[in-house]
Parts: C-alpha cells; structure tokens; sequence
C-alpha cells in the first residue's frame, strides 16, 4: 500500500508540474515598432510648454531650529553617535597610530637632536680702583 501511495504522489506532482508547461501555448507576438516622431520645421521651435520641468524650489539654507520636544527625541541618538565615533577613534585607532608612528620614526619621532647651545661668555670681571 505504501508503493502505491508513493507512485500516486509521484504522478500527481508530474501533472501538476508538467500540466502547466503544455498549456501555456506559444509565446505572444512582439508589440509593434514605435513610429519615430514628425521631423520638427525650421518655424517651429524646440521649446514645448507641456515637456518642460518647474523651475526648482529655492531652499532656504538657514532652516529653523529644531523645536525643544526634537531636541530632546534627538539628543540620545546624537550622543550615542558621539560616543561611537570618538570612542572608537580614541581607544582604538588613535593608539594604533602613535605605536606606528613609533615604530616608524623611534623614541625621538624622526626629529634630530640639536646639540645644546654653546654657553653664553663670562661676564668681564670689574676692574679693581685704586
């Protein structure tokens, strides 16, 4: 009973697959060429009012302040982006380049020590009076 069971399955899901392909039928014509446009004459102009866009909207570049209830749905968001970005800057990167700056230039960051300045001559002494 169970081979039959599995044969049935079997040839309900080739019908039910197979069915649809043999109905589909051949594939619709191709839709026609478009016509191209009429050639525009030497009187009319190029300039149609029905194809052009709006001019665009001037944008205030000083928009108003964010009202305080903004301000305050804004402020976590605002802080959690600081701390991510100034954090990981600090503790991650900030470190990896001193210690390559190190590595590359040595303790005395590729800057030559000048020897110290020569010291200033003694001061004359004081002729003694008699």
């Amino acid at each position: 009973m169970k081979t039959l069971d599995r044969r049935a399955a079997v040839v309900l899901a080739a019908v039910l697959v197979a069915g649809p392909v043999g109905a589909a039928g051949p594939y619709p014509p191709y839709p026609p060429n478009p016509t191209p446009p009429p050639p525009q004459s030497a009187y009319q102009s190029s300039y149609s009012p029905q194809n052009s866009y709006p001019p665009p909207r001037v944008i205030d570049p000083n928009p108003p302040p964010l009202s305080p209830m903004m301000r305050v749905i804004y402020a976590p968001f605002y802080i959690t982006g600081l701390v991510l970005r100034y954090g990981i800057y600090y503790t991650l990167v900030a470190p990896i380049e001193v210690l390559n700056r190190a590595i590359t230039y040595g303790v005395q960051g590729g800057v030559e020590r000048q020897p110290p300045a020569p010291p200033p001559p003694p001061a004359p002494a004081p002729e003694p009076t008699p």
